[in-house]
């Protein structure tokens, strides 16, 4: 019986830490190399011309809340060019946080 028990619970706590983006974008040097769901055909255009006038390389993972758009990047995006990605974005949610 207690089997069942941790069993729930281990996929309980898999299903909550599973990351489900609903886009996924891998830009190396300016240059879109992999992308994975799709959130808006403007914002992909709107990206692909901001990584070639700032090439850059690192993720982009979109994620859908209730009424709007999160947007995470990953640490290698400078500032400057993370805040023109969340503007082309429709909906998405501010950065708030002080880094």
């Amino acid at each position: 019986m207690l089997y069942v028990i941790v069993i729930a619970a281990i996929l309980i706590f898999g299903i909550i830490l599973y990351d489900k983006p609903l886009a996924s974008y891998v830009f190396k040097q300016g240059n879109l190399t992999k992308s994975q769901g799709a959130v808006d055909k403007q914002f992909v255009l709107k990206s692909k011309e901001i990584a070639r006038k700032q090439p850059f390389s690192g993720t982009v993972k979109v994620y859908k809340t209730r009424k709007q758009y999160k947007v995470k990047f990953s640490k290698s995006i400078p500032n400057k060019v993370r805040h023109a990605l969340r503007e082309q974005l429709p909906g998405s949610k501010a950065h708030t946080k002080k880094r």
